[in-house]
């Protein structure tokens, strides 16, 4: 029985590499299935222990205890449910965790994931350019919402692409698979696909990780450091001047940048100012357990009055903002732990240096947006932990 359910968790691990950057609905289906299989499989003893022994994992379930005892202190908690069914989503880490991954399993994984957000990103590239309408248009079951890139929402897929990128560089450099080739193109094509979307933060990550291979490798080479430096601000440069929506959205970054969070006269200002400085002056006021579970929304709905529309679901857009400012100072040291006993986790291993680009890059994602609590974004980083975590040279 137990190795009847095994053999279906190996499958529905490299489905689930498929699923991440297309659908979010599927995705859902597969990680429930993980999940009841999990359950079926017993052994919780062993796995118990795991869990134990990982101060990362306790580190989460401390952060889940602390959200339900956030219910008992402030005045507003109309968000407790949505925050929850967020919170949910973090238990898929101990069940990835400690269930036993085959190496061909997490090597298949991890190809998958590659190679369906490729096809993504190809498609992406064909939109953009005007060489086919959007997959709506031709299939009416895919969401037919303007921000759609491929098969699901630009920032999203912006990110996925970005991380599929950084992937691609760890295997191709540090693993020598036999398929450097073909991840050569994969990488082009996530490349061209980031800086033709909207999408700000897979382009920072993309620059991030570009940078740091080029310092690591070239450190004790001057010239060729030089010149890979200037390779890549050339590439930004063409990019930037070839790419409308790349420029536009740069443009007006540095506008926001320049005049702080200011948009001109008669303009409301930029909605990340108006987060920062208003999260922040009531942080000061209860800065050690924050203003309680599900506090967030309802506090700038009723307070905040800055010209924008803010609902009970609003977040800052700042995953260490949203945090403290409902859990305190408490809730982000946990936060903070769960990725420092991480980075240690990977850092011990064989390249441990490159395997940290992970959780580093996600760390500052959540600068801004709160992606430790988005679906997508949430299961597509316990999945690449998972590979990340236990990936094998060749």
């Amino acid at each position: 029985m137990n190795k009847t359910v095994n053999k279906v968790q190996q499958i529905l691990f490299i489905i689930l590499g498929i699923t991440i950057p297309t659908s979010i609905a599927i995705t859902n289906i597969v990680i429930s299935a993980l999940a009841l299989c999990w359950l079926i499989e017993g052994n919780f003893y062993n796995k118990i222990s795991a869990i134990k022994s990982s101060k990362w994992m306790l580190c989460i379930f401390a952060l889940i205890a602390l959200y339900g005892l956030g219910i008992l202190w402030g005045d507003f908690h109309a968000n407790t449910t949505w925050q929850f069914q967020r919170l949910a989503l973090l238990l898929i880490f101990p069940i990835l965790a400690t269930i036993d991954l085959k190496q061909k399993t997490i090597r298949n994984g991890a190809f998958a994931f590659l190679i369906t957000t490729f096809i993504s990103a190809v498609i992406a590239l064909a939109i953009n350019c005007n060489i086919i309408l959007v997959l709506s248009e031709y299939l009416p079951f895919i969401n037919n919402d303007w921000g759609i890139s491929a098969f699901i929402k630009y920032n999203y897929h912006n990110v996925l692409l970005s991380l599929a990128f950084t992937l691609s560089l760890y295997i191709v450099i540090n693993q020598k698979t036999k398929y450097n080739y073909i991840l050569l193109l994969f990488i082009a094509a996530y490349a061209l696909s980031i800086f033709t979307e909207s999408g700000r933060a897979g382009q920072v990550i993309f620059n991030l990780a570009s940078f740091f291979y080029i310092v690591y490798y070239n450190r004790n080479k001057l010239l060729r450091l030089v010149a890979f430096c200037l390779l890549l601000l050339s590439f930004q440069f063409i990019v930037y001047k070839t790419t409308k929506i790349y420029k536009n959205r740069l443009d007006a970054v540095s506008n926001i940048i320049k005049n702080r969070g200011e948009r001109g006269e008669g303009k409301i200002d930029d909605i990340r100012y108006v987060f920062v400085k208003e999260s922040l002056n009531r942080i000061v006021k209860k800065p050690i357990f924050g203003h309680g579970t599900g506090s967030f929304g309802s506090i700038f709905k009723n307070e905040v009055k800055s010209g924008h529309i803010f609902t009970t679901k609003t977040t800052p857009h700042n995953q260490y903002l949203y945090i403290w400012f409902e859990l305190g100072i408490v809730g982000l040291i946990l936060l903070l732990l769960i990725f420092y006993h991480q980075i240690r986790e990977l850092f011990n291993k064989q390249d441990g240096i490159h395997r940290v680009l992970l959780p580093l890059s996600f760390m500052f994602l959540m600068l801004v947006d709160s992606y430790f609590f988005i679906f997508i974004l949430t299961i597509a980083y316990i999945y690449l932990y998972t590979i990340y975590s236990r990936y094998q040279s060749e």
